[in-house]
């Protein structure tokens, strides 16, 4: 594999060098597998850094220079190509064909088990990241939850999340479970599309939801994979939100402003969610990784613009 050092001088108030740090980086052969608007841009961002990968997707090519595998997690056959090749680090980013029990169970248990089955000397692989949701998360008064909290999902995308975190866990790998929650950003404009229609959101009870933007799921993902690259420790778990939870009522009203839309005419609509939680980033932001928007007016402004140019 190849390497690089970085030489890290510390100057102290004098302009003296009182330290010399090196950090070594190494090459690595990195699977990613899904390559949706998060996999893809990871994938050509840890290309740019250096890294070779390969991107695993049911069809059609992927842009160079990622190399393309075609084949379905949940057909076994078809992932025969991975005991010919050898990987320091796997990225799943999977996505069910169907919001439904059977969906998931298929894409993240059935689909799971069928690529460790297939990957050569998987005990090997210096870590595996999952991509996995806050879903696992039960709480639903409004309290925070970390990584410690307890885990007892109610909805069957929960349940079948944290069964595979569970197969996981048992299959002796390393692993990190990433649990996302919320992802906004290009092509994903649903609550835009809702705050236009007149939809809103029940002021009471409180509806916490937690967001984070799709370009914060790439680089903190990214940043996972410099740190195992730098031969530095991550943690098998960590939950990727930004630093800012909202109620769904006050989200809403203020993307309403931002859209020209009066909020006092949005509907008061309860929601069939019954979680409402704030998750913590304190993990995260330990990492050393900086959230390029930190919060959902950020993240959003960008968005809005485009929104209302593509409606004019």
């Amino acid at each position: 594999m190849n390497s690089a050092i970085t030489i890290i001088l510390l100057i102290d108030d004098n302009g003296a060098v009182v330290r010399i740090m090196k950090e070594y980086t190494v090459a690595l052969k990195i699977l990613i597998v899904g390559c949706g608007d998060i996999g893809t841009p990871l994938g050509l961002q840890l290309a740019a850094a250096g890294h070779q990968v390969w991107g695993l997707r049911r069809s059609s090519l992927l842009p160079a220079p990622l190399k393309t595998i075609n084949a379905d997690v949940t057909v076994a056959a078809t992932l025969s190509v991975l005991a010919d090749l050898s990987f320091d680090c796997v990225v799943m980013t999977l996505t069910p064909a169907a919001f439904s029990d059977a969906g998931y169970e298929q894409v993240f248990n059935q689909g799971l088990l069928n690529v460790l089955q297939r990957l050569k000397q998987p005990l090997q692989i210096k870590r595996l990241f999952f991509i996995s949701s806050t879903s696992v998360y039960h709480q639903s008064d409004g309290q925070w939850v970390d990584e410690y909290s307890p885990v007892e999902p109610v909805s069957f995308s929960g349940k079948r999340l944290l069964q595979a975190e569970q197969s996981l866990v048992a299959s002796g790998i390393a692993f990190s479970i990433i649990r996302f929650a919320g992802i906004y950003g290009p092509g994903r404009q649903r609550l835009l599309d809702q705050v236009m229609s007149g939809q809103g959101s029940a002021k009471t009870p409180s509806l916490y939801t937690n967001r984070i933007h799709r370009d914060d799921c790439v680089g903190f993902l990214a940043h996972l994979v410099g740190k195992v690259a730098q031969g530095k420790s991550v943690e098998p778990c960590y939950i990727g939100v930004d630093s800012q939870p909202v109620t769904m009522w006050e989200l809403k009203r203020w993307l309403a402003q931002q859209l020209g839309v009066d909020p006092e005419r949005l509907t008061q609509e309860e929601s069939s969610r019954r979680n409402s939680k704030r998750c913590s980033n304190k993990r995260l932001l330990a990492t050393g990784y900086q959230l390029q928007y930190p919060g959902y007016q950020s993240g959003y402004t960008e968005l809005i613009k485009a929104y209302l140019n593509s409606n004019k």
